[in-house]
């Protein structure tokens, strides 16, 4: 029995369930977050605005509204929701993706390297040479190299030049390529155990429902 204004049980039955109901669930998800994170949520399926307001008319169902009339009260709850919002709701994003907690690495490096050598190389050799030999019967006669060859004043010569020119011309190349990819996956510079990292991320996902129905209590009168 209400002892200073009226119950929520109470506005309920004055107003139906689907419209006080509304009244904790009249805001925007996309007044705080983007299309992609407000997907993430759906696609969870693990939290809804109707969710989240039929629990607040749960927990509170029989506490007084802390105001004088339902109107005044349809108000501030409106109010107070779009407030607490622009906090939680990125919580409650956060709380949707989908992710290992034992995985805090994870990543893939691909390497990619072409190497070439190529090389040149050129030598030319020049080389001439010669050889005289000379039989002469008439020794006290100076005889030049060019009598010599021409026949004269010998009775026997021979003689031979050689001449040679070489070039020599070599050019290598080659290529190599050189790819691997790299991929790091796991938990890199923690050391809590696996058991307190799932702990951890149980923590991080339960409490945000429970903490915007607390925030609600300041609507409320405080006895039941």
């Amino acid at each position: 029995m209400a002892r200073y204004t009226i119950e929520l049980r109470n506005v309920i039955a004055m107003f139906g369930e689907n419209t006080v109901k509304s009244w904790f669930s009249d805001y925007e998800l996309s007044d705080y977050l983007t299309d992609d994170e407000i997907a993430v949520i759906a696609e969870r399926g693990v939290w809804s605005k109707e969710k989240l307001a039929q629990a607040i008319l749960d927990h509170y169902y029989m506490y007084e509204i802390g105001f004088e009339t339902p109107a005044l009260f349809k108000h501030q709850a409106k109010v107070l929701m779009r407030e607490l919002m622009e906090e939680k709701a990125p919580l409650i994003y956060s709380a949707a993706i989908n992710y290992d907690p034992l995985v805090n690495v994870d990543y893939s490096e691909e390497f990619y390297r072409t190497s070439g050598n190529n090389s040149n190389s050129t030598s030319t050799s020049n080389s001439t040479g010669s050889g005289l030999n000379v039989n002469s019967d008439t020794p006290q006669g100076e005889i030049s190299k060019a009598n010599i060859l021409a026949g004269t004043y010998a009775s026997a010569t021979g003689a031979n030049e050689t001449e040679s020119h070489i070039t020599d011309e070599t050019y290598n190349a080659g290529q190599g390529t050189e790819q691997y990819t790299k991929t790091v996956r796991g938990n890199s510079g923690v050391s809590a155990t696996a058991q307190k990292m799932i702990q951890q991320y149980r923590e991080n996902i339960i409490m945000i429902n429970r903490d915007i129905i607390k925030d609600m209590g300041i609507l409320f009168m405080g006895i039941y």
